[in-house]
């Protein structure tokens, strides 16, 4: 499967209580300040805001390394 952007965000949600202690762990997570990030590596790197923007030109120091990991896919972030 071939993922190409812009793709659509999955979101946060508030919940009321924490997860039972034999939940699955990657379901859950707690939101860091800063602003997200979609990074779609390979030859053609594309850095995706939660907008749909291209951040690429704003962060070329990621762009580079995304470029330089040799292999295709989607990192999902927060700087």
């Amino acid at each position: 499967m071939h993922l190409s952007p812009p793709v659509e965000w999955m979101l946060a949600r508030s919940v009321t209580a924490l997860p039972s202690p034999g939940a699955r762990p990657l379901l859950f997570e707690q939101k860091a300040d800063g602003f997200r990030v979609l990074v779609f590596t390979g030859a053609k790197p594309y850095l995706q805001s939660s907008r749909g923007a291209d951040l690429g030109p704003a962060l070329p120091e990621i762009t580079r390394a995304a470029a330089a990991l040799g292999v295709e896919a989607v990192v999902d972030g927060v700087m």
